[in-house]
């Protein structure tokens, strides 16, 4: 009896800190009743209704995803179209250089890649060219064909059709051919697009998803091209409904159809494609569509007298069990603790306490996300500007700008493109490299002054010492009124990067633009008219609005002698004259040419006149420049004073050190040769003018070289030389002091005097005293 009693007492104990089940329970009780009143009725009056509208709505499912299938097929249709009037599938494929035209076969590998790529259909894609042999592309490489395999390429090119569809002999092996090239010249190719076989039966059978259905898509040329099948291939139902489906006068729509004691809901109809027309069949059985139905009415009337009956005796099992999902949030929400219990006595009013803690933590989750918002704000705007964002559509370029919090409906769009000049006269302030924390400081100068602007801009910094800025104008604002309010901005901001920063600044502002696909355009023209600035002034405010013709009346006076002088320098090695000649080069180029983009060209064009410089020296750019492009890296300076420095320090320094270099190890091999010919023809009349023409140099030159290799003059090296083997000869032999001097190319009265003015002796006084005593 006490047992009996505790028992109660904790399931009692339990309802009184269960709210939630205590109504769960009662809920249940009065539930049950209805619940058998509603499934007969919907099992007697409503079959009948509900089968009709079951195929109904499977017959609509049918022919939309028939559609669906239809609109994949044919977008395959139109990508090998596209790709077939490729330019890379042209003529010029016929007479293709496989040896040396690598990277045009290259491109078709990548072409051939993209294709597979642009479509989960498709397996691969080969291109056939009958030329050559018949050649074989795909993206593993390239092979020529014969045999049987080249046979079967040839029949596809042999069709009469540009564009068809082809099967092979196994079943769901589809492939779509076009012929190459696509229109004007006789076809010499085929372009094959293989689809994947589990992705087509997956398309096919998505018409039919009910289990024990069939689906099947025939061609009258090819047979069957896909079956739902297990083995792929058409069963006898197939077959039958196939015969059925050609006796009917309609090309599409739905019958009941009896097969074997089972009744089918079959819908057929055609696809046209390029070519031939296939037959599609769906078959599904009515007993599997209304199934459902009849199972779910006849559950609720079993499952309510049940309820009805036992819902007393079971209420306390089943609330515990239509508990536990509540349960198991309090205790996800609230683990318990060892010796504590239910911190509620009303379970829904503690998940509301605690929503209210969650709530907090979101809110501060959401202050995080908006400080990182600005960051990517500016990523969305450079991508915008430069036209990464080309392949979005103005409605969706529109709703990203209104998701950072901009307005973009019903607007205009202008740029202000701002460019920092007088770096290089910062060098006591800021490094070279600091030109990214510069551009920062000025970029929150313009960020604070545009605060006070009375239209939607934003600011983008390129940290290049350029910065950028996207302004937003409604359309009832005119060009007056937008002129007056921008301009007061820039005049302010000019003023302030004067005075902050030390440098001066112009400001190009852009046309405007009704449509936001149009910005990256307006940044490339106003980034272009920023070039055409008076170099002589770096205050400066153009309206590209006002400019005539950008350029087009600026005459150019290109200072050619100033030029020379500059190449000469550069030729005989005098570094400090040549960038002394380039300082005033570029004065001359910017004092007759204030315009920056053609005192650009005639840097640019003094440039090239340096590389023929280096071409005509015997060395290579690579070589001297470690293969820097000079030319990229001269179209990014803007400030004449710049030019100069970095036409001195990148240019003239490294190709004078390395011609010196190599002017310095020719010099020695020449000296070289020319030691070796005075050893080996010292008994000849040689000299230093019949030296200087063998080795091809001036006598002037070589006789300079040579004592500053040697440390002496050519005649006293040739006269050590000669006089050394007269030493020896008088030491050696017996032969005449007439036949010695002879034998050293000298005559035998100066050959007396000049041995004894070199030894202090006489030659035949020199051969007594070194020959030993007997």
């Amino acid at each position: 009896m006490n047992a009996k009693l505790n028992v109660w007492q904790r399931w009692l104990a339990g309802f009184r800190g269960s709210h939630y089940r205590r109504s769960l329970i009662t809920l249940l009780l009065f539930a049950s009743l209805p619940g058998i009143v509603i499934g007969f009725i919907l099992f007697i009056f409503s079959k009948s209704q509900i089968e009709s509208e079951l195929q109904s709505i499977h017959q609509g499912n049918l022919l939309q995803r028939a559609s669906a299938m239809d609109e994949q097929f044919s977008f395959l249709e139109r990508s090998i179209a596209y790709w077939a009037f490729d330019s890379q599938f042209t003529n010029r494929l016929k007479d293709l250089d496989l040896t040396y035209k690598y990277e045009e076969i290259h491109e078709i590998y990548r072409t051939l890649l993209v294709m597979e790529g642009a479509n989960p259909l498709v397996e691969r894609v080969e291109l056939y060219v009958s030329e050559q042999g018949g050649l074989l592309f795909t993206v593993d490489g390239f092979w020529r064909l014969d045999g049987d395999r080249k046979e079967r390429y040839e029949r596809l090119l042999a069709n009469e059709q540009s564009l068809f569809w082809n099967s092979s002999r196994e079943p769901a092996e589809i492939r779509l051919i076009h012929k190459v090239p696509g229109i004007g010249a006789e076809p010499f190719g085929v372009l094959v697009m293989h689809l994947k076989k589990e992705p087509v039966l997956e398309l096919v059978r998505s018409l039919t998803p009910y289990n024990g259905g069939t689906t099947f898509v025939y061609e009258a040329s090819d047979g069957w091209l896909v079956t739902s099948t297990q083995n792929l291939e058409p069963s006898p139902l197939d077959r039958a409904i196939l015969g059925d489906v050609q006796t009917r006068a309609e090309e599409a729509g739905t019958y009941i159809y009896d097969w074997n004691g089972e009744t089918y809901s079959v819908t057929y109809g055609k696809l046209l494609r390029a070519g031939a027309v296939w037959q599609y069949a769906s078959a599904a059985p009515l007993t599997t569509i209304t199934a459902p139905i009849i199972a779910v009415s006849k559950w609720i009337m079993i499952g309510s007298a049940v309820v009805l009956l036992l819902a007393i005796a079971l209420s306390y099992f089943a609330s515990r069990r239509l508990y536990s999902p509540i349960d198991n949030l309090l205790k996800k929400m609230n683990p318990p603790k060892s010796g504590q219990g239910q911190p509620y006595r009303d379970e829904f009013e503690w998940i509301a306490s605690r929503w209210n803690d969650l709530s907090y933590e979101s809110e501060t989750l959401k202050s995080r996300i908006e400080r990182q918002l600005p960051q990517l704000k500016e990523g969305f705007l450079l991508q915008l500007l430069h036209g990464y964002l080309y392949s979005y559509t103005e409605n969706e370029l529109l709703d990203r700008m209104e998701h950072f919090g901009n307005e973009a409906r019903n607007r205009r769009f202008s740029l202000a493109y701002i460019q920092l000049l007088g770096f290089s006269k910062l060098k006591g302030k800021f490094a070279e490299g600091d030109e990214g924390l510069v551009t920062f400081a000025a970029t929150n100068i313009v960020e604070e002054l545009m605060q006070s602007l009375h239209i939607q801009a934003d600011v983008i910094n390129f940290h290049d010492l350029s910065i950028g800025v996207l302004i937003s104008l409604p359309n009832k604002m005119t060009r007056e009124q937008f002129d007056e309010e921008v301009y007061r901005i820039c005049e302010e901001i000019i003023v302030y990067v004067e005075r902050i920063l030390l440098m001066e600044a112009t400001i190009c502002i852009s046309r405007t633009a009704d449509s936001i696909k149009d910005v990256p355009m307006l940044f490339e023209e106003t980034k272009m008219a920023v070039s055409f600035r008076n170099i002589n002034d770096g205050k400066q405010i153009i309206d590209i609005t006002k400019l005539e013709s950008i350029g087009n009346d600026q005459a150019f006076d290109y200072p050619f002698d100033l030029e020379k002088q500059v190449l000469h320098a550069i030729r005989i090695g005098s570094e400090e004259d040549a960038v002394k000649l380039v300082r005033e080069f570029v004065q001359v180029l910017s004092d007759n040419n204030p315009n920056e983009a053609t005192m650009k060209q005639g840097t640019l064009h003094l440039l090239g006149s340096v590389m023929h410089v280096v071409l005509q020296s015997g060395m290579t750019t690579q070589q001297i420049y470690d293969g820097a492009n000079l030319y990229e890296q001269l179209c990014a300076i803007r400030e004449p004073d710049q030019v100069i420095e970095w036409f001195g320090r990148k240019v003239i320094h490294p190709f004078i050190h390395e011609f010196a270099q190599k002017q310095k190890w020719q010099t020695r091999a020449a000296i070289e040769k020319a030691m070796q010919m005075l050893h080996e023809q010292y008994q000849t009349d040689i000299s230093l003018d019949s030296c200087a023409d063998a080795l091809k140099m001036s006598p002037f030159i070589l006789s300079k070289t040579f004592k500053e290799v040697t440390g002496i003059n050519f005649i006293d090296y040739l006269t050590n030389i000669r006089l050394e083997k007269a030493r020896e000869l008088l030491r050696d032999t017996d032969l005449k002091i007439s036949e010695i001097a002879e034998g050293v190319g000298y005559q035998h009265s100066y050959f007396n005097r000049l041995f004894k003015k070199q030894e202090g002796v006489t030659p035949s006084q020199y051969r007594e005293m070194s020959r030993p005593v007997s």
